[in-house]
């Protein structure tokens, strides 16, 4: 690709302002889309790319090799050693509500070890809801549809590049190629909805969102993930931040602006996670460094032993920049407003 592709000068998706201030500006690191891409802010407070690229252009900033619609290798959380298959069994039956996961008693040491399993397991396998209904938005390849389907539930996905929904199928056959608005799924039919890392892509966040509420049934949940552009990693490196991802993110959410996302589609947040991997701080780092010319030593730190050095590091103390709000990425938990579970806005 050579062409500068065609873009709108399209206001803030929330507040439909037209005025707004350049925070971020940078060419795609990735896969090099032509282009030099800005984020601005608006008033209101949200981060979006403007100009972006056009609706119908868009599926040109993602080729041929991009990570999610490759091949997928879930991380199915009954591997491992015997002792962690049943802690892990343990978790997931007492803590996490996956009753038929269960294999009768367990001893003392297994109950420990399921104890301290159940939190880091609840990010990978949120608990059990309803009817055990799920549909992921933005499913890729299927690497989530496929833990989830070896978990119980009944998966469905929507995945707009039909190579990687051809391997989504691999899980369940009710996959939508197509846009989000457009999937011909009915009101009410899940108990879960989940998209992760989907909502920065797309020209319209709150129409997206709003569609997913209504999919939910009485007492569902949505799950969304994105990166977090109130973190420790935005404000450490600025344009090199790797959660910018220009020209395929759209929108750019803080904690803040994510909830009120929801708020404006009809939902409300009833629990907020955030996390950290030493990956993110790594890319960044690289960006950096090339960034102010020092290719030789982005490169050493890219080597293994270097790379190790650096991951060991940040594997000590991120689990602190999560608690404190400030993690690489935000994950919410969204009810309908109104819905059993929703919080009134009135405290």
């Amino acid at each position: 690709m050579t062409e500068p592709l065609p873009t709108v000068d399209a206001p803030c998706p929330l507040c439909g302002a037209t005025a707004a201030t350049a925070v971020w500006s940078t060419s795609d690191r990735a896969f090099g889309v032509p282009g030099h891409w800005t984020v601005v802010r608006c008033p209101c407070g949200f981060l979006y790319q403007r100009p972006r690229v056009r609706d119908e252009a868009l599926a040109a900033c993602y080729p041929a090799g991009y990570p999610r619609h490759q091949e997928p290798s879930p991380r199915l959380p009954l591997r491992g050693s015997p002792a962690h298959v049943r802690a892990a069994r343990w978790a997931l039956s007492h803590r996490l509500g996956y009753a038929g996961l269960g294999d009768g008693a367990a001893g003392p040491l297994t109950r420990l070890r399921g104890r301290r399993l159940a939190r880091r397991l609840s990010w990978s396998c949120p608990p059990w809801r309803g009817q055990g209904r799920l549909l992921d938005v933005g499913c890729g390849s299927g690497s989530w549809l496929g833990v989830a389907h070896a978990l119980g539930w009944q998966v469905s996905g929507i995945e707009m590049d039909p190579d990687a929904a051809s391997k989504a199928r691999r899980f369940t056959p009710a996959i939508h190629v197509g846009d989000v608005l457009s999937a011909p799924f009915a009101p009410a039919s899940f108990d879960l909805v989940t998209a992760m890392h989907v909502l920065e892509h797309v020209p319209d966040p709150v129409a997206v969102a709003r569609r997913m509420l209504e999919w939910l049934a009485p007492g569902g949940l949505v799950i969304v993930e994105v990166p977090n552009a109130g973190g420790l990693g935005a404000r450490l490196f600025d344009r090199a931040w790797s959660g910018l991802e220009l020209p395929r993110h759209l929108s750019h959410f803080t904690p803040a602006t994510l909830e009120r996302t929801m708020d404006l589609a009809g939902g409300e947040v009833v629990w907020t996670r955030q996390q950290a991997k030493p990956r993110h701080y790594l890319w960044s780092l690289g960006h950096a460094l090339r960034d102010r010319q020092l290719v030789a030593l982005a490169r050493l730190a890219e080597r293994r032993a270097v790379y190790g050095v650096l991951k060991l590091a940040l594997e000590a103390t991120l689990p602190l920049v999560s608690r404190v709000g400030a993690g690489e990425v935000v994950r919410v938990g969204v009810v309908r407003r109104g819905q059993p579970g929703a919080r009134s806005r009135d405290g």
